[in-house]
């Protein structure tokens, strides 16, 4: 611990000592009874067979998660205990949890002080909600009663999040600057989980209330979904080019197949651009191979922002990229393949090149465009439909690199017949 970042130790010190001093100012805010002793008992009780049932899929969920923060499985319990406990013990379930899993499941597998801290965050956005949840109409701790209790319920579960997240993500920040938070944010997916984990938590506290052996329902439901979480994190991971975030081409040819049939049934259209980085070698030769990884990155990102939500992009293979657009014409997908050149061409990227002769920055990057349109003379197929797009992307190339070929294109079809004209004059000497 002591070998960290000075920033990153007094962020993580800041955040433990605040949890404390927020734990101890709520510890008075509500008197507790016996029924509040058993309630705590059958909360752990659930927590410790959940933990038990899911610990080894919560290890590989976690390597397969990405970099932005990661939802452990325990906030259903601890939501609940906020809604139905006093402050003090509703903190002392997450000590007890949070503690429990370190030793089952994290245990010379995460340091220590790590799992404090996340503990730590917890605890805040707990005492947060606990004074939200005290300003609701009825008996506290308890369900609140009517439609504004419900909507502090609310407000109390946005605030949780709202704390825990914000202070997780500002430690990955301080502890990694040179990643940037869009990176972060994009793996928000996990935080789809976390509201469906508060939903559950809102649930079990009314079971809690009315039958807790309903609760069985709860903990069977939470191993089911972290089991549905992993098998989506992997499908994932095989369907997504580990460099770029574009797809891979396996997926994509699915994707494309699939429109394909769609088009042809429906007599609409389907394009296909295949786009090519110029020099890519050479960039690689200067800068090196980490910053080429970047530049690809840049590039898919650039070619993200600018197709439509529901185009598919993939990472061809090397530097070259493909993409599918679903009912455009000719005139909407030259726009869009100019877009993406223009787009590219004004990228400036910041890389260490492993030449020390070489500039700081990245400038100037060009890619050549090729793309064809379904319906179009000749194609009747997926294949055909990539070797136009192929063959204009060739014509792009010829033509001096950094510009947009169609097949449909009059270049395109004067590289053509002059392709045909070398093939009859080698013929017939």
């Amino acid at each position: 611990m002591w070998t960290t970042p000075r920033p990153v130790l007094s962020y993580v010190l800041a955040v433990d000592l605040l949890a404390v001093a927020a734990t101890a100012a709520t510890a008075g805010l509500l008197p507790i009874t016996g029924a509040d002793w058993t309630r705590l008992a059958i909360l752990i009780g659930c927590s410790i067979v959940h933990v038990e049932l899911s610990r080894s899929i919560e290890r590989v969920r976690k390597l397969a998660a990405g970099s932005g923060p990661f939802v452990d499985g325990l906030t259903p319990w601890h939501f609940a205990a906020v809604l139905v406990l006093p402050a003090p013990l509703a903190s002392a379930l997450v000590v007890f949890t949070q503690t429990y899993v370190w030793l089952r499941v994290w245990r010379g597998r995460r340091p220590l002080y790590k799992w404090v801290f996340s503990a730590a965050t917890v605890l805040l956005a707990t005492q947060a909600s606990a004074i939200v949840l005290a300003a609701a109409p009825g008996a506290h701790p308890g369900i609140p009663l009517g439609w504004l209790g419900i909507a502090l319920v609310l407000v109390a579960a946005v605030l949780r999040w709202l704390i825990n997240y914000a202070l997780i993500l500002g430690a990955i920040l301080v502890s990694s600057p040179d990643l940037r938070a869009a990176q972060i944010v994009s793996e928000f997916s996990e935080q789809v989980i976390e509201a469906g984990a508060l939903g559950l938590g809102l649930a079990a506290a009314g079971l809690l209330e009315f039958d807790p052996r309903l609760l069985v329902g709860i903990i069977l439901g939470l191993v089911a979904m972290h089991r549905g979480v992993l098998l989506t994190q992997f499908r994932h991971a095989s369907r997504t080019d580990g460099k770029t975030g574009l797809y891979t081409p396996t997926w994509w040819h699915q994707i494309a197949e699939s429109a394909l049939r769609r088009a042809v049934a429906t007599r609409t259209s389907v394009a296909v651009l295949m786009l090519d980085l110029d020099h890519f070698k050479r960039l690689n030769d200067t800068f090196g191979h980490l910053a080429g990884d970047e530049v690809l990155r840049a590039v898919a990102d650039a070619i993200t922002e600018t197709v439509r939500s529901y185009d598919a992009a993939c990472r061809w293979g090397g530097e070259e990229f493909a993409i599918l657009l679903p009912e455009v014409n000719v005139t909407e997908l030259r726009a869009i393949a100019e877009r993406i050149r223009n787009q590219v061409k004004a990228l400036v990227l910041d890389v260490a090149a492993t030449d020390q002769t070489a500039p700081p920055q990245v400038t100037g990057l060009t890619i050549s465009i090729g793309g064809a349109l379904y319906p179009s003379p000749g194609i009747t197929g997926l294949d055909d439909l990539q070797l136009a797009a192929d063959t204009a992307l060739y014509g792009a190339k010829e033509a001096g690199r950094d510009r947009v070929h169609l097949a449909s294109s009059p270049e395109v079809a004067a590289a053509h017949e002059e392709d045909e004209v070398s093939r009859q004059d080698r013929r017939h000497p």
